[in-house]
């Protein structure tokens, strides 16, 4: 089988940053898996003053194979191929914001290119999965035997996106009309989905993880070294999600614990109200490649996020990494733990919450890991567009 996959994330960020969010995870393990012959990877359009913002280069590592004006065509792995598209198109894209990436997917010149990659590559025969919302005018257009689309998160629910609802929205309406099988990785995305937007067959496919992720991790990282135990650890990104409230009731009832914030820090606003106390340590974010020695090192591992209608369903990467070592995790009832509660502790309060904290002996069953591998998730995936 051959695919076509739109993911959301940029190529040159996981090479940069390591391949660590959903769609690339599902794009390696998919590569791997003896049935999938070539992949094919629809990189989002960009700009050279994006790159020169992000201090980020123009091309994706790898070997180039196709160089036409504004479009690319690299190889990054054995089967493992990105499109690019560089437009000079900088005003409208500093005046459209997010709705310049709905338009520039939809170029007809880039169709046309993907097109003749296609053909170059010998994939005309084909099938599609599209991981990104901003794209869907480009899903409903390109051939493809079959078509998925991996609705993961709800962005109708995301802050970031608030100003473009209606064109989000409109997005799932066309999705929906014109792809009917769809994926998600929560019940409540589930529900969501078929009373909104009339979605008939969709499957939940929570998220996995990659079962050699503590292969690497056997040296304490530098900066944690002179951190006093116990270390309770979050690894993750700052963002609108994590309940501020709670990290400082925690922090405070909690004096002798060192609390180690590892990730980007995305809301400014949510990192200023946490209040940097003597046992608050924030490290900043960490390539994927030396991420897992941190988590490796923490004595307790926690999940502190809200438990609101703001929420999308939860089910966090970084619990399934968590899981793998054997530690103690706690986390907020209500943001897509649930069913991994014989495995964790949930908590229904800061109360509950901090009291959890006042030991690290883990007392939950161990978890069979390889039931929630990215491996077993890419098998089911395929057996889903096989239908």
């Amino acid at each position: 089988m051959n695919l076509i996959i739109i993911p959301f994330h940029d190529w040159r960020k996981s090479q940069n940053e390591g391949f660590r969010t959903r769609d690339v995870h599902f794009i390696k393990s998919l590569s791997d898996n003896k049935n999938v012959d070539k992949i094919l990877v629809i990189n989002r359009p960009s700009t050279w003053l994006e790159h020169l913002y992000k201090g980020s280069k123009k091309n994706v590592k790898g070997e180039l194979l196709l160089n036409n004006r504004n479009f690319s065509l690299t190889k990054v792995d054995h089967n493992i191929y990105i499109t690019d598209y560089h437009s000079w198109d900088i005003l409208n894209q500093i005046k459209k914001k997010h709705l310049w990436f709905i338009e520039k997917y939809n170029d007809p010149n880039y169709i046309e290119f993907i097109n003749r990659c296609c053909k170059e590559l010998n994939m005309e025969d084909n099938s599609l999965i599209v991981q990104n919302i901003f794209s869907y005018k480009l899903g409903i257009n390109l051939v493809a035997k079959r078509k998925l689309f991996d609705a993961w998160d709800n962005f109708l629910k995301f802050p970031a996106y608030k100003n473009i609802k209606s064109d989000l929205r409109e997005g799932y309406k066309v999705l929906s009309n014109h792809i009917p099988l769809w994926v998600t990785n929560s019940q409540e995305n589930i529900s969501f989905y078929k009373s909104e937007f009339g979605v008939k067959t969709i499957h939940l496919m929570k998220n996995g993880v990659n079962v050699d992720f503590l292969s690497n991790s056997s040296e304490p990282p530098k900066d944690l070294l002179n951190i006093p135990k116990p270390i309770i650890g979050f690894g993750g990104k700052i963002t609108y999600l994590l309940n501020y409230n709670l990290i400082n009731y925690i922090t405070k009832e909690n004096p002798k614990s060192s609390f180690v914030f590892v990730g980007q820090i995305l809301d400014k606003e949510v990192y200023k109200k946490i209040i940097k106390r003597k046992n608050v340590f924030f490290l900043g974010d960490k390539n994927y490649a030396i991420y897992p020695s941190y988590v490796a090192n923490f004595d307790i591992c926690i999940v502190p996020y809200n438990i609101n209608g703001g929420q999308h369903g939860g089910d966090s990467i970084k619990a399934y990494e968590y899981l793998l070592t054997g530690k103690k995790i706690v986390g907020t009832n209500g943001n897509g733990l649930q069913d991994l509660e014989k495995h964790l502790y949930l908590a229904e309060n800061p109360k509950e919450f901090s009291d959890a904290l006042k030991h690290i002996k883990n007392e939950k069953i161990s978890i069979d890991i390889e039931d929630h591998s990215w491996q077993s998730k890419s098998i089911k995936l395929l057996t889903y567009l096989a239908q």
